[in-house]
């Protein structure tokens, strides 16, 4: 479903959570994120179903999707552990008060400030992902004086492409993300060089927006021949597979993707082959890391019809109060995106429009060709499934201020984001006298 659970209509109106639209933009202006915490537990609790049929599974959120201090809060509530990505990531979600030890921190080349606070806050897992961060651990780790052990895990390459935007590919060959299977064996045995390295297992990822199961399956035969091969060879025995995110979500009615609990289903049952076929010693802890999913359709953005430009027999174009900043991902991938407009919502779609935003790029595009009824100055456009990676994503382009963003939930709304302001933009500018 592409809108948020709770949408409703009535009438010219909209509301999400039990808020109507209309009010939250009035109260905090637009551009707005509105987030729907609803559909956010919903989806949480289809993704912890995969228990019911593998019971030593994790689910860990994959904080890039978006990472705010209040997204951390309403999802450690049902006990999700966390991948982050950079220390911004991680001293996010210790500001919502997660411990750290529910962390896996990823990323292909951690900087010494970025391990320097994983280890010293306690980090869950190091999420490995070539030999050379192996020495600098333990070059940080002698540094800090410390006596506690530290788990790792080792991103690898499976090799397994999955069939969506060549920019979010993380599973081929040609990848900067990981260790390739030639090299795995010579790098579990130079664990053993560090007393205090705990090697945990392996994890991959193979891409996102991903609408078949069948390459996660390949994914998790590959990891458990790979367990097994590497326990023949040194003896260490693989206690987790993490098998990363990727499933995709439903941007347009065009988009088909499996529901999550269909998907869970499928790799517990499939984990579960895996370790018969294999005759594995021990069930492994299996990991899965959505992001995506679990806020994407949760989420709306709301704007304010600025003007209407029509170029006879060739385009009509409405411009809206934001654009890129707020939004990169159809000026970076191509993404397609559905909208309304919000106060004409029972009208009918008479006109094709493109949306335009107000950035001075030509390529400030959000939606080509879309029908909506006769858009005019000061409509409300909202635009579907921007949960994640629109905030995640935003800058200050043309030196334009962040949005804010609420949560909506049983007809309150809560602001969790501030939007920017002009001091904001210039907080850290150092004049030259």
């Amino acid at each position: 479903m592409v809108k948020p659970d709770t949408y409703e209509t009535n009438g010219n109106s909209v509301s999400i959570g039990g808020c109507d639209l209309e009010k939250l933009r009035e109260e905090f202006g637009t551009p707005l994120y509105v987030l729907d915490v609803a559909t956010v537990k919903k989806v949480v609790s289809d993704y912890l179903s995969i228990k019911d049929n593998y019971a030593n599974a994790r689910i860990s959120y994959a904080s890039k999707a978006l990472s705010l201090t209040a997204v951390y809060q309403i999802l450690e509530q049902d006990g999700l552990f966390f991948d982050v990505v950079s220390d911004g990531e991680f001293y996010s979600m210790l500001n919502a008060g997660v411990p750290a030890s529910r962390a896996y921190f990823h990323g292909n080349n951690k900087t010494i400030p970025e391990i320097k606070v994983a280890l010293e806050e306690g980090v869950g897992v190091i999420v490995v992902d070539n030999k050379d961060e192996l020495f600098t651990i333990n070059d940080v780790y002698q540094d800090l004086g410390l006596d506690t052990k530290v788990t790792i895990m080792v991103r690898i390459v499976p090799e397994i492409e999955a069939h969506t935007h060549e920019f979010i590919q993380t599973g081929q060959r040609d990848t900067k993300f990981g260790v390739h299977f030639e090299n795995i064996i010579d790098f579990v045995e130079t664990t053993k060089e560090f007393d205090f390295i705990e090697f945990a297992g392996f994890h991959a990822h193979i891409g996102s927006q991903i609408f078949d199961t069948n390459p996660f399956h390949v994914l998790i035969d590959t990891l458990m021949n790979l367990s097994v091969e590497v326990n023949e060879k040194t003896g260490i025995l693989a206690t987790a597979v993490n098998i990363g995110g990727g499933i995709g979500i439903q941007y347009t009615d065009q988009d088909d993707p499996p529901s999550v609990r269909e998907f869970v289903a499928a790799i517990a049952a499939s984990m579960k082959d895996a370790i018969a076929r294999t005759n594995y010693p021990i069930e492994p802890i299996l990991i899965l890391e959505p992001g995506r999913s679990i806020v994407a359709n949760a989420g709306v953005t709301l704007y304010s019809i600025g003007g209407v430009k029509e170029i006879p027999e060739l385009r009509n174009y409405i411009s809206v109060d934001g654009g890129m900043a707020d939004n990169a991902r159809p000026i970076t991938y191509g993404a397609e995106y559905q909208a309304d407009i919000a106060n004409k919502i029972e009208e009918d779609k008479t006109e094709k429009y493109t949306i335009a935003g107000k950035f001075c790029e030509s390529g400030d595009i959000l939606i080509k060709d879309i029908d909506l009824p006769k858009a005019e100055k000061g409509d409300m456009l909202m635009v579907y499934a921007t949960g994640a990676y629109g905030y995640s994503m935003a800058s200050n382009y043309n030196r334009y201020r962040k949005p804010a963003m609420v949560f909506v939930e049983d007809g309150n709304s809560k602001q969790v984001l501030k939007r920017e302001t002009l001091e904001d933009i210039v907080r850290n500018d150092l004049r030259i006298n």
